[in-house]
């Protein structure tokens, strides 16, 4: 028989313990695709109950880190970046408090005017934004990457007026630290959309997927300094390698929460307006 879980009165419960200890198992002596050990053998390992057991494997697929899989077993799989609705955190922040290794790698940026842009609809833009056609703005197309795995392709469209003198070198990081401490401006919150489609050959190519797979596409524009709107981004998102949470408060519920929404019609699409 194995260890076992040490059990302290001012401790977590001992399923969060053990939830813990599997974990730097994992990242210790497994690799991603490697089967895991059985609820009965981490139990005789331990010397933990089957129930308590169970519920320490069930928080490690939760985090992402083991995937059941019906009639074969458990095994490792790779960590997905959680990307929480509620709040606006760079990818940057992210992925290195996720402990991944971020970069960037910034594809083309070229100033331009609406009726010019190569990479967005302009009608989008024009709608989105707020804008006419000879508005001058920034257009952006980059390659987001953690630990050397590329899982997110993006295209934006930046005003110009609110940026000016802004570089392709300003935007080979976060984005938004640099228009937070260079330009003065305070990002109140993006209004976005989320679904799953099947992405085409040339952005398939860049996220390194076959044509045809099935990924996460956001659309948003954000807003700044009261709400204007300042950008507008389509994004691809790798599916195995992310997953969006959200929280959903009942109507009629008065119980007080840090989300609030509101909604907003623009360019054929119903958006989502979160605020902080």
């Amino acid at each position: 028989m194995g260890a076992r879980v040490p059990v302290e009165s001012d401790r977590e419960p001992i399923y969060k313990q053990l939830t813990d200890i599997l974990a730097k198992l994992i990242s210790s002596e497994y690799s991603v695709g490697d089967r895991f050990l059985t609820e009965r053998q981490v139990s005789e390992r331990y010397g933990i109950s089957r129930t308590t057991v169970n519920k320490a494997l069930s928080n490690l697929v939760v985090d992402g880190l083991l995937e059941f899989r019906k009639g074969v077993g458990t095994f490792v799989q790779r960590r997905k970046l959680n990307v929480d609705l509620k709040r606006l955190v760079s990818f940057t922040a992210k992925a290195s408090a996720a402990g991944f290794s971020p970069s960037t790698v910034v594809r083309s940026f070229r100033a331009t005017r609406v009726d010019g842009l190569e990479l967005l609809p302009p009608a989008a833009v024009i709608a989105l934004l707020d804008v006419d056609e000879g508005t001058e703005l920034y257009e952006t197309e980059r390659v987001r990457s953690v630990d050397g795995r590329v899982v997110i392709y993006e295209r934006r469209a930046l005003l110009a007026d609110r940026c000016p003198g802004l570089t392709a070198s300003d935007v080979g990081g976060s984005l938004y630290t640099v228009l937070s401490e260079r330009f003065a401006i305070k990002i109140d919150g993006v209004a976005q959309r989320i679904r799953a489609r099947n992405i085409e050959t040339d952005a398939a190519e860049i996220l390194g997927c076959a044509p045809g797979t099935a990924v996460l596409e956001l659309t948003g524009v954000g807003h700044a300094d009261g709400g204007k709107p300042l950008w507008y981004e389509q994004t691809y998102y790798h599916g195995d390698a992310y997953e969006f949470v959200n929280q959903v408060r009942a109507t009629g519920d008065d119980t007080q929460s840090s989300l609030e929404s509101a909604s907003t019609r623009g360019g054929g699409g119903e958006y989502a307006w979160y605020s902080w």
